[in-house]
């Protein structure tokens, strides 16, 4: 599993790196996607649904990616695009071609299914994300209004 993340870190880090990320954000970034990869995995390795385990991990990445931006003054983009990296469904993606290929086509649709339903589920969980924040932000606004005299 450690070297499974470690993996995890070094793509999202090499995909920021690749798509031109701030050098002083290296390190967010292939955390934001290593944190994102292993909530998802240890749900995974827990028996929780497939797909309830990429929501989560989607939302750790978006959860991250809104910290972390505000703390370095960068986008949020630059963490969430590398962040999310490790969660899409690419081997999926590939047996979904390669069915069809071989004339599998109902296993084929059903794997095209199954890979529309994580990336979907990866797009929710990174826009909840941002709604969480907003939400944490405006009651510590509120709490603060309400403890002052």
């Amino acid at each position: 599993m450690l070297i499974k993340m470690f993996l995890a870190f070094l793509t999202s880090l090499f995909t920021g790196v690749t798509l031109r990320t701030p050098p002083p954000a290296w390190l967010a970034v292939g955390l934001t996607g290593m944190l994102g990869w292993g909530t998802s995995a240890a749900m995974l390795k827990q028996g929780i649904p497939e797909l309830v385990a990429a929501v989560s991990g989607a939302m750790v990445v978006g959860l991250l990616s809104e910290i972390l931006a505000r703390l370095q003054k960068q986008p949020v983009t630059v963490y969430i695009v590398s962040g999310i990296i490790p969660l899409v469904p690419g081997i999926i993606a590939y047996n979904t071609m390669l069915q069809f290929l071989e004339k599998n086509f109902n296993l084929g649709l059903l794997l095209a299914f199954k890979a529309f339903l994580i990336a979907s589920y990866l797009a929710a969980g990174v826009a909840v994300a941002p709604l969480l924040v907003r939400h944490f932000r405006e009651v510590v606004s509120r709490w603060r209004l309400f403890t002052k005299h």
